[in-house]
């Protein structure tokens, strides 16, 4: 996968201190972080560009029947002296094309080892969380209508996962279509933490107050992007003035890792503009 580009990459080029300032690390109460897919490049190229203004990167391996989408060690290696050079950490998200409620117990387990490689080749970078997807389709693409069973199928990966070597304490399980209500229990059962994905709670339409309140303290990592007639992964100035009120005040309190979740530099400018005023708001006091 290779991000979208808009007119700011040559702005990116000419005048980067005046998109972005040394001064976004460490200047909030969370690990500031964004995508490994802004810029059209792999991986690579895209942390050496951002990890100067970032404290955190997402490693965004959203396909794993791509080849190339696992890591070399050679490329981890590189991502590990970076990460010292530039005093950044990570992220994985995990593929999002493994299906762990699958009534077929064989690919239900090939999608285990899929995680597994994944988590293994990506460990020598200390991540700060692993983020898993629990989708609630089948790998034929239909979602299961019933939920009992689905979780039932879902608590037996995660146990497969777990006896395979996963650590599932260093996983944090992400929100889809679906309120965290729905996953949270088998982030107690299993350890795990919460990764709060805001965007998506107001892409369905789902009480964005309510639901931090109820799971921000469960988060390891919260993402935030905007909804744009029904399309997420949008800027942060997609966010309505009332609610995006809310999520600033609640993540005055917050100390995890916060995700820009987006995947151009243009959406990527505009939600740095707009998180900054967190920050505003505190110079002010």
């Amino acid at each position: 996968m290779k991000a979208d580009i808009g007119p700011a990459e040559g702005l990116f080029s000419s005048k980067i201190e005046e998109i972005f300032s040394p001064a976004l690390k460490r200047r909030f109460p969370f690990r500031l972080a964004t995508t490994s897919y802004i810029f059209p490049a792999e991986i690579l190229p895209n942390i050496r560009r951002l990890g100067r203004y970032f404290d955190e990167v997402e490693l965004v391996f959203f396909q794993s029947g791509q080849e190339n989408n696992l890591p070399t060690t050679s490329e981890v290696r590189e991502m590990a002296r970076l990460a010292s050079d530039l005093d950044l950490t990570y992220s994985v998200h995990l593929p999002t094309d493994l299906f762990f409620g699958d009534p077929d117990p064989a690919l239900r387990r090939k999608f285990c080892e899929t995680a597994l490689s994944f988590y293994e080749r990506t460990l020598p970078l200390d991540p700060a969380s692993y983020i898993l997807h629990l989708d609630s389709r089948k790998a034929d693409g239909m979602v299961e209508p019933d939920r009992s069973a689905w979780s039932g199928r879902v608590g037996e990966s995660l146990q497969t996962m777990q006896m395979e070597g996963i650590e599932l304490r260093r996983v944090a399980v992400e929100n889809l279509e679906y309120t965290l209500q729905r996953i949270s229990p088998f982030a107690r059962a299993f350890d795990m933490s919460i990764c709060l994905d805001i965007g998506h709670l107001l892409r369905y339409g789902h009480d964005v107050t309510e639901q931090m309140a109820s799971f921000l303290k469960m988060s390891s990592v919260v993402h935030l992007h905007g909804v744009d007639n029904g399309k997420d992964h949008t800027g942060l100035d997609r966010i309505p003035p009332a609610q995006w009120e809310g999520i600033c005040k609640a993540l005055e309190q917050y100390d995890g890792g916060l995700c820009l979740e987006v995947f151009s530099l243009d959406d990527l400018v505009v939600s740095v503009n707009r998180i900054q005023e967190i920050v505003r708001k505190e110079d002010l006091r």
